[in-house]
């Protein structure tokens, strides 16, 4: 599962840092970065974020008034407080129930706990919006819309061009989804920050270095593995 956050900080090198830090979870994707409590707001209902990291003294409105302008009825992230204020921060980032929280400069081993609160978290609730599986993923192809079925998707591919569709007869198609969406609505299987397999689609399974592996495909692909998703790919194939 791919856990999507946004980093709210109006000081570029602190989001910097956080971006920096979160690198180091493959099962962790910035969706956006936002500078002021207004396109945060936006950008939370927007992409539905699991978790914010959510720094309180910026300029104008606090980050806590970020929270008062959500209605309750709205979906919610977790929220992780990052920021250099005192105490009084602190005292009410927990009275209003949040998950965590995080003083500046942000130590590596304190940011792990966090990170393993919003899994915990996540683990153990229902997904905060509806679901639907995806029969076909539309793709764009010579000015026209070509519906592929996930059976007949090899790999699917983001690059700096974008999201590609690599098809079990080796044509490769654009599409606008996202790789989280395209997880979350087929059974295509998440190996790596930017890449999914079709599982019946794999020849070969390769541990190399540092726990990393690749995947051959049956049409003689290899697709990385990161260490994260290699541990549960062994589980959910039962090696």
């Amino acid at each position: 599962m791919t856990i999507n956050v946004i980093i709210i900080d109006d000081e570029l090198l602190a989001q910097q840092e956080l971006a920096h830090l979160l690198a180091r979870h493959d099962d962790f994707q910035i969706v956006a970065r936002c500078e002021d409590v207004f396109s945060a707001l936006r950008k939370i209902r927007e992409h539905k974020p699991h978790a914010i990291f959510l720094d309180i003294i910026m300029p104008g409105h606090d980050g806590f008034t970020l929270l008062d302008y959500m209605a309750p009825e709205e979906y919610h992230p977790h929220v992780v407080v990052v920021t250099g204020g005192g105490s009084d921060s602190a005292v009410d980032a927990f009275a209003r129930n949040l998950l965590d929280y995080l003083p500046k400069p942000v130590e590596e081993n304190r940011f792990d706990q966090a990170i393993e609160k919003i899994r915990s978290q996540i683990e153990n609730e229902a997904s905060p919006y509806p679901n639907r599986m995806l029969d076909i993923i539309p793709c764009i192809f010579n000015n026209r819309i070509k519906f592929i079925k996930p059976k007949d998707i090899q790999y699917v591919q983001s690059d700096a061009r974008g999201v590609y569709v690599i098809c079990i007869d080796e044509k490769e198609y654009y599409t606008e989804l996202t790789l989280a969406a395209i997880e979350a609505k087929t059974e295509l299987f998440r190996c790596h920050r930017q890449y999914l397999i079709n599982l019946d689609e794999i020849d070969e399974l390769e541990e190399i270095e540092n726990g990393l592996a690749k995947i051959k495909t049956t049409l003689g692909h290899n697709i990385p593995v990161s260490r994260h998703y290699f541990k549960l790919l062994k589980e959910h194939v039962g090696i």
